[in-house]
């Protein structure tokens, strides 16, 4: 798939809006925001108290970026940083300690350890004190996309049953095998709000 995307966009945004055809109502939650919302500041710059916004933030301390060239979602490959605290720092040296990371979470945490699986997350925000909940929905949307566009590169192979999937957790050597192929039956979609999209032994993403 990462290769397939060097030539070619990814299904992100087809299978979004395959989604909002499908239930016009949901694009109240997970249309696009506007890119108005989407500031980063400069780092070491706190958010202004008590504001819902930054409407009332200093917009010379908002960093200028040029536009992409393609636009659209984008698909990163890396670490994802799990932990049980909300990330809102504004420290200048915020990144140099998390200089390999390309996100924070907390939903998954400590999941990794227990299972072997893929996480895919949806970024919403730059984890600083102007965090807000604007792109979470959307960020979850792309997440499933991308979840959904993954899965279509499986060639199931290996049942991996809803009795079976109910036995967890099992030990690490009991575990079943799924190399490279899974099959997914039943139905079950985990949208915690946050931009994350959680896959389980029994969904089915149709």
């Amino acid at each position: 798939m990462r290769s397939d995307h060097l030539v070619s966009d990814s299904k992100i945004e087809e299978f979004i809006s395959q989604m909002l055809q499908k239930g016009p109502r949901l694009s109240d939650y997970y249309q696009q925001p506007s890119t108005k919302s989407d500031i980063l500041c400069t780092k070491g710059y706190s958010h202004e108290f008590n504001q819902p916004n930054c409407d009332r933030c200093d917009r010379e301390r908002v960093v200028t970026r040029s536009v992409r060239r393609f636009p659209g979602p984008e698909i990163h490959y890396g670490l994802i940083a799990s932990g049980d605290t909300v990330m809102r720092s504004s420290s200048s040296n915020t990144a140099s300690y998390f200089e390999d990371v390309l996100c924070f979470e907390m939903e998954a945490a400590g999941l990794m350890t227990e299972y072997s699986c893929l996480v895919i997350r949806g970024i919403s925000d730059y984890a600083d004190s102007h965090k807000n909940d604007k792109w979470q929905c959307y960020a979850a949307a792309t997440a499933a996309a991308c979840t959904k566009e993954l899965l279509s590169y499986l060639q199931p192979n290996e049942n991996v049953s809803a009795a079976a999937a109910s036995s967890f957790p099992l030990t690490r050597d009991d575990r079943p095998v799924l190399n490279k192929t899974s099959h997914f039956s039943g139905s079950g979609i985990q949208h915690t709000g946050a931009g994350t999209f959680s896959v389980g032994g029994d969904v089915n993403i149709g």
